[in-house]
């Protein structure tokens, strides 16, 4: 008896032993990116450096929500999406890691989007919102926010559902902001809302429904519309006065091992090299369509709206990431009755 349970306990050192020694397979840094360009520098990347990187490409709501959802057992290692708001709501809950490496040879504007814990760091930036239209259809394309609640444009306009689209909150806020702040500018959406404002469910959906004519503005990001009036010439893109900032972030999970840390922060400094850059613009689709915050990047694509008449504005993320779930909520109810 005494040798069977000896030899049982042999058996299960040796077990236990072969666990602790098989070699374990490095799974590599994870990457959630809800930009188009995300696989082609990862692959540029390891390609360089021999660190395995594996992408998830999701929409950045599913991002977002697939971040939240995992909270303090992340399955990512770095997080690349547009929203600075964003980012400051998941650092909020404190699902992020602080003081992440600066870029480079930033920019005034690019300064400007820098978090001031280092939870997030800005990679471009487009804007959260323009519009497009056919000069065929509207000879005169509103100008102004205001513009938009005007009778001539009355049933006209389409936007993305912010509750969907996640780059959307942040035109969102920008409306708000434009029209006195939160709550005092539910007041201007809900007057849009009164002028007919169409819904949709993301970029391609409203883009979409303003080429079979259901409207004639589309309000999307700048991104979509340059992509869109690149293949369908005849459209024109008007940036509304102001125009809101949307920064590209990266943002890092929290409590990464030193060694993931490290190839992180290798990975974040070699997105903003220019030649990198330019794989971005080239491999991004849509997202290739951004303004640099480095100085020594490359010249933004061709077809891109000119900034250098444009005022533009730079939302605080912290003050409105911290309301966005209760504005979306607000709106889905008021606005989108979803």
């Amino acid at each position: 008896m005494r040798k069977l349970i000896a030899g049982a306990f042999g058996l299960v050192i040796i077990v236990v032993a072969a666990i602790l020694l098989w070699p374990r397979q490095d799974r590599g840094l994870v990457v959630y990116s809800g930009l188009d360009y995300g696989p082609a520098v990862a692959a540029a990347f390891t390609q360089q450096t021999g660190i395995k990187v594996r992408v998830v490409r999701l929409s950045t709501g599913s991002l977002l929500a697939r971040i939240v959802a995992q909270g303090q057992h992340p399955d990512w290692d770095i997080g690349w999406f547009d929203g600075a708001t964003a980012a400051a709501a998941l650092d909020a809950q404190g699902l992020l890691a602080h003081n992440l490496p600066a870029p480079l040879n930033l920019t005034a504007a690019g300064q400007t989007m820098l978090s001031q814990d280092g939870s997030f760091i800005p990679t471009g930036f487009t804007l959260a919102g323009v519009f497009i239209s056919s000069p065929a259809r509207l000879p005169i394309p509103p100008s102004s926010w205001a513009d938009l609640t005007q009778p001539a444009y009355q049933g006209l306009a389409g936007m993305n559902d912010p509750s969907i689209s996640g780059p959307t909150y942040p035109m969102l806020a920008g409306m708000l902001d434009n029209a006195g702040g939160w709550p005092q500018g539910q007041g201007y959406v809900q007057a849009l809302k009164a002028n007919g404002l169409h819904m949709f469910a993301k970029n391609d959906a409203t883009l979409s429904a303003l080429q079979a004519q259901a409207i004639s503005v589309a309000i999307v990001q700048s991104s979509a519309a340059a992509f869109f009036s690149l293949h369908h010439p005849g459209y024109q893109i008007t940036v509304p006065n102001p125009a809101y900032v949307l920064p590209n972030v990266m943002v890092e999970a929290k409590g990464l091992s030193a060694r993931r840390a490290r190839e992180a922060a290798e990975f974040m400094s070699f997105v903003m090299r220019p030649d990198i850059q330019a794989l971005r613009q080239t491999q991004g689709d849509a997202d290739g369509y951004y303004w640099p915050v480095t100085t020594d990047a490359p010249k933004p694509l061709a077809g891109m709206p000119d900034l250098s008449h444009v005022d533009t504005k730079t939302l605080d993320p912290v003050r409105w990431g911290n309301m966005e779930s209760a504005i979306n909520a607000w709106f889905a109810k008021v606005i989108s009755g979803s």
